[in-house]
């Protein structure tokens, strides 16, 4: 992957994660209710192994370069566990070869309080998608890709996505589905943008069921 990329040729393809979205959606679509919390994650690498591969009927030239992940980051309101666990996970990312984590601060709302008495609070991503654009927009700008996967149905991500194909670069999008509540493709005017559609089997293929919160 990326530690050969140097003295690589062909179509450079890197794929934008955002993480919490295709959280939020595999566990609805694939993952039962009873299942514990922890269930529903992905291996980044195997996801862009996947997206990368599934582009070969075209461009047999195609590799991955890189596989950039987008996630909010729990602060001192979160429980010290969760935060062990966020860390826990996020260092694993980190020492894949080709995977970079991307992370901004999560903000913390009032929530009500528990029985005791005590705040809750609600944990929100902010910043995010807009670190996404951002990256993706100046990414085809500095020819650091050929190909960009946008594993994201976020609609505020559009802006960033007709500048880079503005810039000349292919765009794909990644959206995981399955009947009867499938996540609904990026579009952009006057642009047809190749959608992955992710089933349950692809889901297979690259879960994560590591209990991050168990671990030491």
């Amino acid at each position: 992957m990326a530690s050969t990329a140097m003295s690589m040729s062909g179509t450079r393809v890197v794929v934008f994660l955002d993480y919490q979205n295709a959280w939020h959606t595999t566990r609805a679509l694939f993952v039962p209710a009873t299942s514990p919390s922890w269930h529903g994650h992905v291996h980044p690498d195997r996801l862009g192994e996947l997206l990368c591969r599934r582009g070969d009927a075209v461009d047999s030239r195609r590799w991955l370069a890189e596989v950039r992940v987008y996630r909010g980051q729990p602060g001192p309101r979160s429980s010290g566990r969760l935060r062990s666990a966020f860390g826990r996970q996020t260092a694993h990312w980190a020492g894949l070869d080709g995977v970079s984590v991307h992370t901004r601060p999560m903000r913390y709302w009032p929530d009500g309080r528990t029985n005791d008495g005590r705040q809750r609070w609600r944990a929100e991503e902010k910043g995010v998608d807009v670190l996404l654009a951002l990256h993706l927009a100046l990414g085809a700008r500095d020819d650091l890709y050929d190909v960009a996967v946008v594993v994201s149905a976020d609609t505020d991500l559009l802006p960033a996505i007709e500048e880079a194909v503005r810039l000349g670069k292919r765009v794909e999008t990644a959206t995981w589905w399955a009947p009867p509540q499938p996540q609904r493709a990026l579009r952009i005017p006057g642009r047809s943008l190749w959608n992955h559609y992710l089933d349950a089997g692809d889901f297979d293929a690259v879960r994560d069921d590591t209990d991050y919160l168990a671990l030491p």
